[in-house]
């Protein structure tokens, strides 16, 4: 495994690979920068944060409970717009931009496509599950076919979908930025945060593009949505 993680440190610097995604409700915020395990897989919420826990968590299709899904580059927007109005008292969203040693973490396991497709049974781990990200056409959701253009960056996998599924629990350490929709939201989510004395310091970056479609057409034309810090 040592030897993988080397080789998976090498393709991400090669590719450009700067960070893994993960989406969650901006009410979770508070305990994952106030708590020192900062994102926590659903099977330690259970027995640590039940409150926590909604339908997206505890569904789990892909067989992977002790791990946190994640994407790499950009979110898996497709997923997010399946779920994001299941709570409508609680509608607000906010892109979590993690470190990319994630990676080559041990336990990390490796998805070409959405985790959940076959039940998991796609799930790999090692660099060969991390390579297969980047084949060159994947087979996705509802049988559609994924192609690599000569343009697209090569830090981003293939399917939109494709998932990371890191072990156990993301230290709020590895947190290197927030995305969100707005200045507004932006605003809004760091005055809250600012009132909890526990609570570290994060990078809040505005990019509104990250929360539709719009980013896979611009990565498949070699270009990267506009961000820009708060």
């Amino acid at each position: 495994m040592k030897e993988d993680a080397v080789k998976i440190s090498q393709e991400v610097t090669a590719r450009g690979i700067t960070r893994l995604c993960h989406f969650t409700q901006s009410r979770k915020l508070a305990h994952i920068v106030c708590n020192s395990r900062g994102i926590m897989a659903t099977a330690e919420m259970r027995e640590f944060a039940p409150d926590l826990l909604d339908v997206t968590d505890t569904e789990r299709l892909d067989g992977y409970p002790d791990h946190i899904s994640c994407s790499i580059e950009f979110p898996n927007i497709w997923y997010l717009e399946l779920i994001k109005d299941r709570d409508p008292l609680f509608n607000e969203w906010v892109v979590l931009f993690l470190k990319p040693s994630l990676l080559w973490k041990n336990g990390t396991l490796f998805c070409c496509r959405n985790a959940s497709a076959q039940r998991g049974h796609l799930v790999k781990g090692g660099y060969s599950g991390f390579q297969n990200m980047f084949q060159p056409e994947i087979i996705g959701a509802r049988n559609l076919k994924f192609c690599r253009t000569p343009e697209m960056l090569s830090c981003c996998t293939t399917d939109d979908q494709a998932e990371v599924l890191v072990s156990s629990n993301v230290p709020r350490e590895d947190i290197i930025g927030v995305g969100v929709c707005s200045d507004d939201q932006a605003e809004r989510e760091s005055v809250r945060l600012r009132l909890l004395p526990d609570a570290i310091h994060l990078n809040w970056i505005v990019v509104p593009q990250i929360f539709t479609s719009e980013w896979s057409w611009f990565v498949r034309s070699g270009r990267r949505p506009v961000e820009r810090p708060y």
